[in-house]
């Protein structure tokens, strides 16, 4: 490379290299106020372009909150209305179901100390019970025929004679009928 003289004078020189430095600086300058003024142009329309785009998003959130909402209480009101019904349903059944654990407790007190029930069948429909059972004596045969009998529980008491053929030790079989009301004020 070949190097060339400068023959001006110092001072020229020094001015021609402030103009160079100048002419750079302003260069610079406007290249930093370009840049800078498409990043703010940038800026405020990406700006715009989100807060266009959060309120599009904010109204699709509105209406499916909505939707959800509805399909939510849509839901919840079936769920509501089929829970009122099997309650409803439970409480008509409980209305007239009939209670047997009073009719079996009272047939229980009912029966004498030397007897010993052996089973006891009951129909729901009809109200009859059959018991079989052992006795001890025929007398606590007779005295439980004559509790059921005067029992507020129990009617139309059957007694068949082969329940007194052993006065001792004797099998004995009973059929007779619930009343119905005692079983639905059971309930």
């Amino acid at each position: 490379m070949k190097k060339l003289a400068n023959l001006l004078p110092k001072e020229d020189q020094k001015e021609i290299k402030l103009v160079n430095i100048t002419s750079r600086l302003i260069n610079l300058f406007i290249w930093i106020l370009i840049s800078l003024s498409v990043l703010i142009l940038l800026t405020v329309a990406t700006k715009f372009y989100l807060s266009s785009e959060s309120g599009r998003v904010n109204d699709r959130i509105v209406l499916q909150e909505q939707v959800v909402t509805k399909e939510e209480n849509q839901e919840l009101k079936q769920k509501l209305t089929e829970f009122n019904t099997h309650l409803d349903n439970l409480e008509k059944l409980s209305d007239s179901h009939a209670v047997w654990s009073e009719v079996v407790v009272e047939l229980a007190r009912l029966a004498p100390q030397d007897m010993a029930i052996d089973s006891f069948l009951a129909n729901r429909e009809t109200g009859q019970i059959s018991v079989t059972g052992f006795a001890k004596l025929r007398d606590s045969i007779l005295d439980f025929r004559k509790n059921l009998l005067e029992s507020e529980y129990f009617e139309d008491v059957n007694f068949p004679l082969a329940n007194l053929v052993k006065p001792t030790d004797a099998n004995f079989r009973y059929n007779f009928f619930v009343k119905e009301d005692i079983l639905l004020e059971s309930s």
